[in-house]
């Protein structure tokens, strides 16, 4: 019997997502396991492995279009099979009639189909919180069930939500609850006031729609900015031992193909401090602090069109040149698309390097819930005083943006002490 394939969950944040490019065609089998289509998301595009074998019958979703998650985007079954004719297609919403969007589930390992996903618009419909005709009323599950529990009427938050295009969510019903809300808070309270207009665009300007990765970074920095009380330390590093040290070790494992970079060096070094110092390395989550106990380091790595995090895990367990290797293979694969999502996942700091594009310093924001950010500028050759004498020495400078609800000025000082003596001592990072 054919079945509807859905949009997976592939991110954490994912609300929707976009078909690259389809590995499989219409009539074509495939097994357990096989890449059925690539797929873009908030954060990276993604490879969907499928569920079980199948045939695909009919594709839903083509190449370059969006499908909301947990929406059907293939038809599959048996060869041969007939699909039905109410399957031809995505069906289009009645304008009158609300609509109810997946509430997200905890990832799974695996993707997996769901013929439920259709019947979710007419269970929406069915229930109390209706629609009031001038807009769509999108809510989420368990913002319609809060509010069903409590009697509060959805209809006069239409389109006002807090969530993707509207749509009522958790907090939402939260919000009306705490202020008092009862079986007609929602109809009853004065209409939210309409944002500000922005400003026009230039009449030569060119308008392009931002993609999911783009979509989540801007939300992310926002939120981070509004929500995170940054504060920043700066400091000077004389990297010129540290120089020495990766060109004896370059000139040693040229044979092997292998090379060490300057951003591995910084790297152990931040790792080894993140562990001596814990009370830099927590992070701030719902009024607690979390303790990690290995130091997740996550490398900015710039795209055509975006920005990702691929994460070294337990770096401070790792040599130099186990962090050269995996740090080299993450890179590379995150710039062909190619990275797994746990792969991008579970950082407890990260480490961003602009001193290839001849960036003195910089200040970075702080990607949640991890409590700090190591901002690196160009190293370069300046004159310094010393014993008497002025010799030149490699400086780089470098920023620490940490979190002050999970680290203080004298946490993240300390820290940042010690990378700047790992580094300038630099034997210390082969130990």
């Amino acid at each position: 019997m054919s079945d509807e394939l859905v949009m997976p969950r592939l991110s954490d944040t994912m609300e929707e997502g976009t078909i690259g490019r389809w590995i499989v065609h219409e009539g074509d089998s495939y097994n357990e396991g096989d890449i059925l289509a690539e797929i873009e998301t908030d954060k990276a595009t993604m490879e969907f492995q499928a569920y079980d074998g199948g045939t695909v019958l009919k594709i839903l979703v083509g190449d370059g279009e969006s499908a909301a998650l947990g929406a059907p985007i293939a038809i599959v079954g048996e060869p041969g099979e007939d699909v039905p004719e109410s399957r031809d297609a995505p069906q289009e919403e009645p304008k009158a009639e609300a609509t109810a969007e997946p509430e997200p589930e905890p990832a799974a390992d695996k993707p997996k189909r769901s013929s439920k996903a259709a019947a979710e618009p007419a269970r929406a419909a069915a229930s109390g919180n209706g629609h009031d005709g001038s807009a769509a009323l999108r809510v989420s599950p368990i913002a319609r069930k809060m509010a069903d529990q409590a009697g509060i009427d959805l209809r006069g938050l239409a389109g006002q939500g807090s969530g993707p295009e509207g749509r009522i969510v958790k907090a939402d019903v939260e919000r009306l609850l705490a202020g008092g809300g009862g079986a007609t808070a929602a109809t009853t309270a004065p209409p939210a006031q309409a944002p500000p207009p922005s400003a026009a665009p230039p009449a030569e300007a060119e308008l392009r729609d931002l993609t999911p990765m783009l979509k989540a970074v801007a939300a992310r920095m926002t939120h981070s900015t509004q929500t995170v009380p940054h504060f920043y330390i700066e400091s000077e590093i004389d990297m010129t031992r540290a120089l020495e040290l990766r060109r004896e070790l370059n000139e040693g494992l040229s044979d092997k193909g292998e090379k060490i970079s300057v951003n591995d060096l910084i790297m152990r070094a931040a790792a080894l401090a993140l562990i001596e110092h814990p009370q830099a390395h927590r992070s701030y989550i719902d009024g607690r602090h979390a303790y990690h106990p290995h130091a997740n380091i996550g490398i900015a790595v710039a795209l055509d069109d975006g920005l990702i995090v691929p994460v070294v895990f337990a770096a401070d367990t790792k040599s130099l040149r186990e962090i050269s290797k995996e740090s080299r293979d993450l890179a590379g694969r995150a710039r062909e698309g190619k990275l797994k999502q746990r792969e991008i996942e579970g950082g407890t700091f990260t480490v961003s390097n602009l001193g290839m594009f001849d960036v003195a310093n910089f200040q970075a924001i702080i990607n949640p819930p991890e409590s700090g950010i190591l901002a690196v500028g160009a190293t370069v050759p300046r004159p310094v005083a010393a014993d008497g004498e002025v010799t030149v020495r490699q400086l780089m400078r470098v920023t620490l943006s940490c979190d002050h609800r999970a680290c203080s000025g004298a946490d993240g000082a300390r820290m940042l002490q010690t990378v700047k003596r790992l580094l300038q001592s630099p034997s210390l990072l082969l130990a």
